[in-house]
């Protein structure tokens, strides 16, 4: 991906912690990095920096992928 990363607010970055801890599926919406659009349910495992960019670290819920999200591109956030 070619554009900077845009860091994402505390309070957002949180709730995706404490997703991550209690193991709680979150619906997200996000784009790629050939700017497709996916949408589903997800299980966070962890957040990775990479690249000086954020990360999240998820499984579908068939646990059959394993995705790698970068922050600044999920459009739907949690509920």
């Amino acid at each position: 991906m070619n554009e900077p990363y845009r860091p994402v607010a505390c309070a957002l970055h949180d709730e995706y912690e404490i997703a991550i801890m209690r193991k709680n599926r979150l619906h997200l919406m996000w784009l790629d990095d050939d700017g497709n659009v996916h949408n589903c349910e997800v299980l966070p495992e962890d957040i990775l920096v990479k690249d000086k960019s954020e990360y999240l670290l998820a499984s579908d819920v068939d646990n059959q992928h394993t995705l790698c999200i970068r922050l600044d591109k999920i459009t739907l956030l949690p509920r």
